[in-house]
């Protein structure tokens, strides 16, 4: 009788010892994922409707961001063409700037920093670096309005996708598609494009925030694109305690 007990508590360490080599095993195969870690992977996409809601919702609280915009194949301008080919910069609310720009100017390309803060913007001269006032380069206000700046580009987009899943930067997010009237960027482009055309137009928003990281325009924007002109704005770095001053003249 005794003997017959410690053959059958081995026997059961052994099928302990079994069910748990093959539950490391399982998880091993599985990339060490746990069950709650898999029900959280299987969570559905919210609707487009609920994620546009909830980016109108939430830019409206944003003070800052920081901003790259790039070109590629871009197309050829006019003389009397101004056009921003790349910027890089911040962007404080309600009406302040601070960038780095490279610009196309009377058909040259030249690189500038532009500071805007209400009605005054101050850009340094291409060819001395000193600072200068200027008038109708940067609005800073078409950049941080709610209702027209670059925040609110995603919520004009007609006939969005459905929400899928992605990552910008390492940052999970929601892409949608669709199409967006080349108007809502002529403060970038210069506009110059017939009424009521239309960009192939992809933006990624924010999992955990619904906030916009990233929003790609393709198509004719301005006078002189083509049909693969790409425009795409990286956004960043929300809500971060940055000061944006008027340079020393």
């Amino acid at each position: 009788m005794f003997l017959s007990r410690i053959q059958s508590r081995i026997q059961a360490r052994r099928v302990l010892a079994s069910l748990a080599l093959c539950l490391t095993v399982g998880l091993l195969l599985a990339g060490c994922s746990l069950p709650w870690q898999q029900a959280q992977a299987s969570t559905p996409a919210p609707t487009t409707q609920q994620l546009l809601a909830a980016l109108q919702k939430n830019f409206r609280n944003v003070t800052s961001f920081h901003v790259v915009m790039s070109v590629a194949n871009p197309g050829t301008t006019s003389a009397s063409q101004i056009e921003i080919r790349a910027a890089n910069g911040d962007i404080l609310m309600p009406d302040k700037v601070k960038a780095q720009a490279t610009i196309i100017l009377s058909g040259q390309s030249i690189t500038v920093n532009v500071i805007s803060i209400g009605s005054m913007q101050f850009i340094t001269d291409p060819i001395t670096g000193q600072w200068r006032v200027v008038k109708g380069v940067l609005d800073a206000s078409t950049l941080t309005n709610p209702n027209s700046g670059i925040l609110s580009l995603v919520n004009k987009v007609q006939d969005a996708s459905q929400p899928t899943s992605d990552s910008v930067n390492n940052i999970p997010c929601w892409r949608v598609t669709g199409k967006l009237n080349a108007k809502y960027i002529a403060f970038f482009t210069g506009g110059g494009v017939p009424a009521g055309t239309m960009l192939q137009t992809t933006a990624c928003i924010g999992k955990s925030d619904s906030l916009p990281y990233e929003v790609k325009v393709v198509g004719e924007a301005a006078a002189g694109d083509n049909a693969n002109t790409t425009r795409t704005f990286i956004i960043s770095n929300y809500n971060e305690n940055i000061s944006i001053t008027a340079p020393q003249l």
